[in-house]
Formats: C-alpha cells, sequence, structure tokens
C-alpha cells in the first residue's frame, strides 16, 4: 500500500484567506500591522508584494502617523513629589532645606494645592552633582570619629603575647 500525502484544498483556501483578509481588512494603523502584512504577503504572492507602500526617501521610515507632532524642545515636563522620590533619593526636609540653600530646582505651584519640579532642571541638577562628584570637587562629611561616641566606647586593642 502506497500511502497518498495530499493538502486538502480547505487548507489552502484558509492559508490564502487569511492573507487576503490582512491585505483587505486591516488598515495601516501601526508598524507591527505593517510588517505582518509584508511578510504575509511576501510569503504567499510575490506578485502581491509589488503594492506595499513605502514612504518616499524624503520622509523618515519611522514616521507612521501624519498627525502633527510639536517639537521636544515645546514640552515641558513637570513631576510631582512621589515621581522626584524616586528619581532623587532625598528625604523631604533635606530637598526643602537645599531649595532654601539654592542648591536644589525649586519647585513652584500648579494649583494651591498642588507641588512640581521642572525635569529638565532635576536631570540638570542631577548631572551636576555626578560630574562634581566624579571631579571630587563635591565637599564631602568628614568620617566620624568614633573614639568621641559616649554610647559603646572603643576598647583599646588586645596583646596577644
Amino acid at each position: 500500500m502506497t500511502a497518498v500525502s495530499r493538502t486538502s484544498t480547505l487548507d489552502v483556501f484558509n492559508e490564502r484567506a487569511t492573507c487576503i483578509t490582512l491585505v483587505a481588512v486591516i488598515p495601516l494603523r501601526s508598524k507591527a500591522i505593517e510588517m505582518k502584512r509584508e511578510q504575509s504577503i511576501s510569503q504567499e504572492d510575490p506578485a502581491l508584494a509589488s503594492d506595499i507602500v513605502q514612504p518616499p526617501a524624503s520622509e523618515p521610515a519611522e514616521s507612521g502617523s501624519k498627525r502633527f507632532q510639536p517639537p521636544a524642545a515645546m514640552f515641558k515636563r513637570v513631576i510631582r513629589r512621589p515621581e522626584l522620590r524616586k528619581i532623587v533619593p532625598l528625604a523631604d526636609t533635606t530637598i526643602y532645606e537645599m531649595e532654601q540653600r539654592d542648591e536644589f530646582p525649586k519647585r513652584f505651584f500648579l494649583t494651591p494645592r498642588c507641588v512640581v519640579w521642572d525635569l529638565a532642571e532635576v536631570e540638570a541638577w542631577l548631572d551636576g552633582r555626578r560630574h562634581a562628584s566624579e571631579t571630587d570637587t563635591l565637599r564631602k562629611a568628614p568620617a566620624p570619629d568614633v573614639r568621641q561616641r559616649r554610647t559603646r566606647p572603643v576598647k583599646p586593642p588586645t596583646r596577644l603575647g
């Protein structure tokens, strides 16, 4: 007995229907759908692949939407206290005291009860602190003198010998 392996026409029809559904029903709204569309068309029928819309050479490839997008410099992002705590691991009182000494970016009020900081100023402050730390221009706290402790006094070293 010889076994005959046949592809049923229903399977072929379903594969082609899936390909046609991707082309005809799903609009090009995201890059992922466009990539899936290109892959499915090129696998099925190279003749259909010629109708894929390519952006002109003058446009960047990433620009999927034609909506107006203002320049990034136009957006000023502000952060509230919980996000500031995640970025700057200092206590609220330390931040407040540093603001009073003009060592930290000043907060400002959006509403009578909402206080925010400018994210660009906070990031610039962090970069400045990093640079000052790397160049050793940042004043560091002195090491504690453990001999002046009133509790847990330092014991003199024992001599074995």
